[in-house]
């Protein structure tokens, strides 16, 4: 069987599956879009869990949408998810596997679907620039602005001329402006390359291409190795790409939408608050900017949205799955450890800081304690900054289920013996590293005579131990509001988990209160003039 041709085809197959809920009624996108869907994460079991279509939408200021919005169509639950790669629940890890050991190069055709509308030069904003596309906000009540998510940034090595596929989250800043937050990553080792030599970065932002590519812009694919490479692996069949119309970019051709540009090696903005996989809010970070200088799209096009922040999420299953079959194809193939067998990590972790590795006897004989060290410790290598929290078990565990798991973590793990603690780790965006000083904008991490700072591994004390950024759900009012919605239409009979409501946690400046208030006004201009007359203009080698 052939791999889907798009996203429209992709769909179709969810709803023939039972997997899509189409929404006829009118929907904001900036107050009850993502409150309405964060439902099934917060109410329904995983299996109730599906994608979801808004076909009529508009936002608080009464402006209407000519696009659709589909969310949490990739990464609902494990089933979903198999339906975007045509495969069994039980063979998600073995299609990883087959990408990352037989990947397959894109297939470069002239033109495709992104092409029917095409907007550039004095045309660019001729239908609005990015106030075409119905975007949503995410965490409602904190955040300012519509929020780029389910996006494939398409940048390019300029020394190898390989392109790197990556999901980095961003705002809307203008009719031609975004941000892309400025993360550690492969984009980040591109624009230092740019800067070195004093030009833009081009970029493309790709959304509503087929799952493979979808899949593989979240995962963290080794460096020099091209993610539409991998989609192709994960399809079975060449990625088709079509080359875009002001940059030197190759992008998916079949893909809903594509803003083509170029980011700001000169300066960077600061972030406005954000939602995050951590379930909570992060403050004080900064993002690229991104000038668009060509908008490409389907007629009557679909916004692809996910639902992150606070897991159990759509992201936290994307993620959690994809580093799954990463792991196991580390472990086993490139590590040479056939005594691996299963590896799961968990939502509660954002899907990547918990790993679980089950071990299999082999020829009768369980894993000698120096093979069970040598998995542990190369679970390590494979990212700086996780796993957080990496669990050997045996076979009569499921590695799946925490109380299966921390039941064996009881009776057959002696703290003193079983326990090897690894630091000058990385922390991303974990709190529990160190707190933030929003006035000098830097991290704080706790003093101390005798202990060791910084990020580690294995064993932590996981309380909170001073003020955190709010909870990253929306507000109470917003939930509740979205909840009465939810039993109009009809849905599932929820059974709320807490928190299924955003709270402060005592670090909430007045700058991000007063921008969220703005942007429940629906002042997002406001918002977007304060972060870009911040300007932070980085000294060079910054971050490298």
């Amino acid at each position: 069987m052939a791999y889907y041709r798009d996203l429209r085809e992709y769909l179709d197959v969810l709803d023939r599956n039972g997997k899509l809920r189409k929404v006829a009624a009118e929907i904001k996108t900036d107050t009850e879009l993502h409150p309405l869907v964060r439902w099934q994460f917060r109410g329904l079991d995983e299996d109730q869990r599906t994608g979801f279509l808004f076909e009529n939408l508009s936002d608080s200021t009464g402006k209407k949408y000519n696009c659709r919005v589909a969310t949490s169509i990739t990464g609902a639950s494990r089933e979903v998810y198999a339906l975007g790669l045509q495969c069994a629940v039980k063979d998600i890890h073995a299609r990883w596997t087959r990408a990352y050991n037989s990947p397959i190069p894109p297939k470069v055709v002239s033109t495709g679907p992104v092409k029917e509308e095409i907007h550039k030069g004095a045309d660019l904003c001729a239908h609005g620039g990015t106030g075409e596309f119905a975007i949503p906000i995410a965490s409602n009540g904190w955040e300012s602005l519509p929020r780029l998510t389910a996006i494939s940034w398409h940048t390019k090595d300029p020394d190898t001329g390989v392109i790197n596929v990556g999901t980095y989250n961003g705002t809307v800043l203008g009719p031609t402006r975004t941000s892309c937050r400025a993360p550690r990553a492969h984009i980040r080792m591109h624009w230092d390359k740019y800067r070195q030599r004093g030009e833009p970065m081009p970029a493309a932002i790709v959304i509503g291409a087929v799952p493979a590519v979808v899949m593989t812009s979240v995962t963290r694919v080794p460096y020099g190795l091209s993610e539409l490479d991998v989609a192709g692996g994960l399809a079975g069949q060449p990625i088709e790409v079509v080359a875009c119309e002001t940059i030197d970019m190759l992008v998916p051709a079949s893909a809903e939408v594509v803003m083509e540009g170029l980011l700001s090696t000169e300066y960077t903005e600061p972030d406005a608050a954000s939602g995050e996989h951590t379930g909570y809010m992060i403050i004080g970070h900064e993002n690229y900017a991104f000038e668009v200088t060509c908008i490409t799209h389907r007629k009557n096009p679909i916004w692809h949205d996910f639902i992150s922040q606070m897991p159990p999420s759509e992201s936290s299953t994307i993620r959690g799955i994809a580093t799954e079959g990463r792991m196991l194809n580390f472990l086993v193939h490139n590590c040479g450890i056939p005594h691996v067998k299963e590896v799961a990590f968990h939502h509660c972790a954002g899907g990547w800081r918990l790993c679980v590795i089950k071990l299999k006897a082999i020829s009768g004989k369980r894993p000698h304690n120096a093979v069970v060290w040598q998995t542990l410790m190369a679970s390590q290598a494979i990212s700086t900054d996780f796993p957080k929290m990496a669990i050997a078990v045996d076979e009569d565990i499921d590695p799946w289920d925490l109380e299966s798991v921390f039941w064996a973590v009881t009776f057959r793990y002696q703290p003193h013996r079983d326990t090897k603690i690894i630091q000058g780790r990385g922390a991303g965006l974990d709190q529990s590293a160190g707190g933030y000083d929003i006035e000098h904008g830097e991290r704080i991490y706790p003093t101390s005579r005798t202990s060791p700072q910084g990020a580690s591994s294995i064993l932590m004390d996981a309380t909170r131990k001073w003020d955190y950024s709010p909870i990253a759900l929306p507000k109470r009012e917003y939930m509740e509001h979205a909840k009465e919605i939810w039993e109009k239409l009809g849905f599932p009979k929820l059974s709320p988990k807490m928190p299924w409501y955003g709270v402060s946690l005592g670090m909430w400046p007045e700058q991000e209160a007063r921008q969220a208030e703005l942007a429940a006004k629906g002042d997002f201009d406001a918002v977007a003039r304060e972060l870009m007359d911040n300007r932070i203009v980085p000294p060079f080698g910054s971050g490298s």
